[in-house]
């Protein structure tokens, strides 16, 4: 997961989709004026969701990496 590549995507969708990507800012900006006790429950789970995820990704990466050490130690033995 690279930041860099996630803001490449939001500002690519921004440029092709400008009126949806407007009118759900709008519509967050509503969501949060009126219902601010929801909106931050909302952002705290997507918040853990989204470092769950992150935790995955970089133990499936280690893991990754791991076995292709073991590969390569495997290969100079022989």
């Amino acid at each position: 997961m690279d930041i860099d590549n996630l803001i490449v995507h939001l500002t690519d969708f921004y440029y092709r989709h400008t009126v949806i990507a407007i009118a759900l800012a709008v519509v967050i900006v509503i969501l949060v004026i009126f219902r601010p006790k929801a909106m931050l429950k909302t952002a705290g789970m997507i918040m853990a969701l989204a470092v769950v995820a992150y935790l995955l990704s970089l133990a499936i990466d280690m893991a990754g990496s791991g076995k292709s050490q073991k590969e390569e130690a495997v290969q100079t033995v022989r």
